[in-house]
């Protein structure tokens, strides 16, 4: 019986839709054990503003300190590793529709504004898939995602874009999300060298590559033939396919001793708000020790988040509380729930500052890690004054330590962060108005 008698057009095409991304191993070979680690980017977005006295550090650029029971004093350990901005805004967002909720989380990573129509996602593609797109099949992953609880829809509950009303969700299940990014993965091994191949596992994924590469010959072959409209939505779908067959390639060098993902428990061990955090931070963790990608971000909740926090002693929605942050005993509250995420942001950096790189410096020095909030006070809904965490020093882009004060776009922070990743020659990103990266940031 022929090849092409075994396997039917239609049953390939069945099996290349059907196709799960398969995790393969993630090797450190000795020659890199010694190689500067590319950078990475690391976002984290929490919901409904912050409270600006508790936020703001007391001092100037070089001399300031954290205020006593602050939001951000649980990361007073790695002063010298932060950059606190104040001053910066989302002026992009304004330009266009949304509720006070709706343009910051739109603005965040793209710089843009929302479209017109319903359900008002961002105008254009966000800064780490422009990035994913520059770097190509660099890793396994072009990103990775992860949610914390994130009930909200549309525009509310995405900060990631692949183009113009194309929004990138995050997983917000930790056994899913373990089971997409570490499926069927193997560490690399203690005493060193490649894992031993899984031989059911390498057939299996001959048969799955084979089918894809036959169904993706047949649509390149159709897209020549479609109208421009109808070729944009297929080269989509292509591009995708794109994406799942590097996921599907060789293994590709990355990951050391610190590569040890675990497997959340079971479904029911997400059920507090706490532990499903820590959860989704150490899978976000690993994907980065592990190799999986250079490019990540976390979502706690969402904006207009409903979430309490009873084991801060209260049991007030978040979303709620936000709208009478004008009150004193309400600030006391957003206070607590701010600085809770704070721990939470600590305790990531904390796991990345404790892993030596190759070069001799930590994964934190070889990364920037930014914690971003969807608005700057939650009652008057302002896009102003973002509460932005900046973490890391970029590969030596960056130095530590300092409070820095502004009065600009947010765009030029994008613009900075882009020649923090080797794009030295992009002057602007998103909306064209605001141009140059922010003044004295970089080193």
């Amino acid at each position: 019986m022929s090849r092409q008698s075994r396997f039917p057009r239609r049953t390939l095409f069945k099996s290349a839709l059907a196709i799960p991304a398969v995790a393969l191993p993630v090797l450190r070979s000795s020659p890199l054990l010694g190689a500067t680690p590319d950078v990475r980017l690391v976002v984290f977005y929490s919901s409904n503003g912050t409270i600006p006295e508790t936020w703001k550090p007391r001092g100037s650029t070089d001399a300031w300190e954290f205020p006593p029971d602050g939001i951000l004093e649980p990361l007073a350990k790695f002063k010298a590793k932060l950059n606190l901005l104040w001053g910066v805004h989302y002026k992009s967002g304004e330009k266009g529709p949304g509720a006070g909720h709706q343009k910051g989380p739109v603005a965040a990573l793209t710089g843009l504004r929302a479209i017109q129509k319903d359900p008002g996602y961002a105008t254009g593609i966000s800064i780490d898939q422009w990035m994913a797109n520059k770097w190509g099949s660099a890793t396994r992953f072009k990103t990775v995602e992860f949610g914390v609880k994130n009930r909200t829809s549309g525009n509310r509950g995405c900060i990631s874009y692949l183009g113009a009303n194309q929004p990138v969700f995050p997983e917000n299940d930790p056994v899913k999300a373990y089971a997409r990014y570490f499926g069927n993965f193997t560490p690399p091994p203690t005493g060193g060298g490649p894992p031993k191949p899984d031989v059911a596992a390498e057939r299996l994924l001959m048969r799955r590559k084979s089918a894809l590469d036959f169904v993706r010959a047949d649509l390149d072959r159709l897209t020549r033939r479609l109208p421009g409209d109808e070729r944009v939505r297929l080269d989509r779908h292509l591009e995708s396919l794109r994406d799942l067959e590097r996921q599907l390639a060789p293994p590709i060098a990355g990951g050391g001793a610190d590569c040890k993902p675990v497997s959340p428990a079971s479904p029911a061990s997400t059920a507090d708000y706490k532990t499903h955090s820590k959860l989704q931070i150490d899978n976000m963790f690993m994907a980065l020790a592990c190799g999986q990608s250079r490019l990540a971000h976390l979502i706690w909740a969402g904006e207009t988040s409903q979430q309490p926090h009873p084991w801060l002693g209260f049991n007030d929605l978040h979303h709620d509380l936000s709208h009478r942050d004008n009150e004193p005993a309400v600030k006391v509250k957003l206070t607590k729930i701010n600085r809770w995420y704070a721990e939470e942001f600590g305790y990531f950096i904390g796991r990345m500052d404790s892993v030596v790189e190759g070069n001799g410096k930590t994964m934190l020095d070889n990364s920037l890690v930014i914690w971003l909030n969807g608005m700057g006070e939650g009652k008057s809904h302002t896009r102003n004054n973002i509460p932005f965490v900046l973490a890391g020093l970029g590969g030596g882009a960056l130095e530590g330590g300092r409070y820095l004060t502004y009065n600009t776009a947010h765009n030029q922070l994008l613009v900075s962060i882009l020649h923090m990743m080797g794009f030295r020659d992009q002057n602007t990103f998103g909306d064209p108005d605001w141009s140059g990266p922010l003044p004295g940031l970089l080193s």
